[in-house]
């Protein structure tokens, strides 16, 4: 199985699948040391891979836990880059139950210098929590799928790169 990611002409393609965890009213989300925003987590979707699937195993490769229940709860066109390639990701983004606090560990553990952290709903947007529609996925109502495009191809960004490519946890 290949992750889904190629260059097409000025653009990197890619295909996603993030993880949308909330308890107690904050948001699961992954942070690289020394950035000052967050992401969710997952990654990209293999070939061959159903998106439910691909959830299922990002979240055991993330956390070294099985996955609760899990539901499609969006899809982001996402644009974005201002350094290097522009980025052109399909996203799809999976509500999944949460783990007891204590069965989480601190870190991610497919990535050592990432850690994991709560952030309260209310700051999901000014923390920020990448990518920047997220926001718009932790209220979709049961049996329902919500559809954005996002075009963030101005965004500044921090010194060691691009902010949508370290949202995408590449």
């Amino acid at each position: 199985m290949a992750d889904i990611r190629l260059p097409i002409g000025d653009h990197k393609f890619s295909v996603r699948v993030g993880l949308l965890c909330v308890r107690d009213g904050a948001l699961l989300a992954n942070r690289l040391d020394g950035d000052e925003f967050a992401f969710v987590p997952g990654g990209a979707l293999g070939t061959g891979e159903d998106v439910l699937d691909c959830a299922r195993r990002e979240w055991l490769e993330e956390t070294g836990l099985e996955a609760g229940e899990c539901r499609l709860v969006g899809v982001v066109e996402n644009f974005f880059g201002n350094r290097g390639p522009l980025q052109h990701e399909i996203g799809f983004y999976v509500r999944i139950e949460p783990p007891e606090p204590a069965q989480l560990p601190e870190v991610v553990l497919d990535g050592a210098d990432t850690a994991f952290l709560w952030v309260p709903l209310d700051q999901v947007r000014s923390f920020p929590v990448l990518p920047v529609p997220v926001a718009e996925l932790l209220d979709v109502p049961a049996g329902q799928i919500r559809h954005v495009v996002n075009r963030d191809t101005d965004l500044s960004t921090p010194a060691d790169g691009d902010l949508g490519a370290a949202a995408s946890g590449r």
